[in-house]
């Protein structure tokens, strides 16, 4: 099986990707399995070490024209095929924003897409699993008007024999483009699936603090100062530290920096892989997430979270019933009311979580049984 992903990057890729290997191997029990994964980010990876399309990537570092000459050579050797996917039965897309502004000129719409999934679309199934939506919280688009931004989305949704979304707005972006998506949680939401069941549950556990500068990884030119999140943050943490453990969890080298510096007295957290994260984050009771897969990834273990962040991400938590904040409107009184209601019903939350988990499960299964 074939894995379009994002490696070595942070934890937010490898839950996606470790949600989405689980219901493979469950869907393909009786068969031996084995994943071929992409680095999107290096689209030509997809090619072994061998293969002349490299030639491509060596000729950038040529002077004038390397670009053109980079292109040509890329178009030329992809028509020699035998990329690493052409011996696989399957070809899958692991979780990520697929629509955003200008996503027509990702790096691996060319070399990846267009050079090898759509050649491969004709012979074995691609599907194309927990897509979602990434455009500015207040400029949500109601259709794609960027012809190119529509060409490129009406391709690769064509490929796909499946194409699952994690959001609404995704869903109905998709539908725009004459394509029906079901709409089904991040298959994030899984990754805890072996782990849920060996976790003893603290009454008076730690809360989380995923904290990222600004609330989210871009500003979208909508105004955002990064020192009021800071300010309210710090403010949160003062107020909570009162009658509660905290520990900050981190993605990434920075977030595990920025965390010192706002507090270095409070543990930090920064598992480097699926078993890891669900061990750490254990003894959890809630949690504050600027990283969607943060919120998406506990609630796979009972663990409810407040989420707040810049962008169209967030309704993948919101998807899931959870409360969700923009990040213009984060406030510290507001979200220690939410912390503390999401406390005092922690029992609930966890038995609702866990019954959405195993849903999403089933649906997943489901789908992928039809759809090959």
């Amino acid at each position: 099986i074939g894995l379009i992903t994002t490696l070595n990057t942070n934890n937010g890729d490898d839950l996606i990707r470790e949600g989405i290997c689980l219901v493979l191997q469950a869907s393909f029990q009786r068969h031996h399995i084995e994943f071929v994964p992409v680095n999107k980010h290096h689209p030509l990876s997809v090619y072994p070490n061998w293969h002349p399309v490299h030639l491509a990537q060596a000729s950038r570092s040529l002077p004038r024209g390397s670009s053109l000459m980079s292109s040509f050579l890329e178009h030329v050797a992809s028509k020699l095929k035998r990329s690493r996917f052409d011996t696989c039965d399957l070809i899958v897309q692991c979780g990520a924003p697929v629509l955003w502004p200008n996503c027509h000129q990702c790096d691996w719409a060319v070399p990846l897409w267009h050079h090898v999934v759509g050649r491969l679309s004709h012979r074995m199934p691609v599907l194309n699993l927990a897509a979602g939506s990434c455009y500015p919280w207040e400029r949500q688009p109601m259709l794609i008007t960027a012809p190119k931004d529509a060409e490129y989305l009406r391709a690769i949704l064509g490929y796909c024999r499946l194409t699952t979304v994690r959001d609404a707005l995704a869903k109905h972006l998709c539908s725009t483009l004459g394509v029906d998506t079901p709409l089904i949680p991040c298959s994030a939401l899984l990754a805890a699936r072996n782990y849920a069941g060996k976790i003893q549950h603290h009454a008076h556990g730690m809360v989380l603090i995923n904290y990222m500068r600004g609330g989210g990884h871009y500003d979208w030119d909508q105004g955002i100062d990064p020192t009021d999140w800071r300010e309210v943050v710090k403010n949160l943490i003062s107020r909570l530290q009162t009658r509660h453990k905290i520990a900050f969890l981190c993605h990434d080298e920075t977030e595990w920096n920025l965390a010192g510096e706002l507090d270095s007295t409070i543990p930090r957290l920064w598992p480097k892989n699926p078993q890891e994260y669900f061990t750490m984050v254990s003894e959890a009771t809630v949690a504050l997430c600027n990283r969607m897969h943060a919120s998406i990834a506990l609630a796979g273990l009972g663990i409810p979270s407040i989420a707040v962040c810049t962008d169209t991400r967030l309704l993948m938590v919101d998807a899931i019933g959870l409360p969700v904040v923009y990040i213009k409107e984060a406030h510290a009184d507001s979200i220690e009311e939410k912390i503390e209601a999401l406390l005092a019903t922690r029992r609930q939350e966890r038995e609702r979580l866990l019954a959405v988990q195993s849903a999403t499960w089933k649906d997943y299964i489901q789908r992928i049984a039809n759809a090959i």
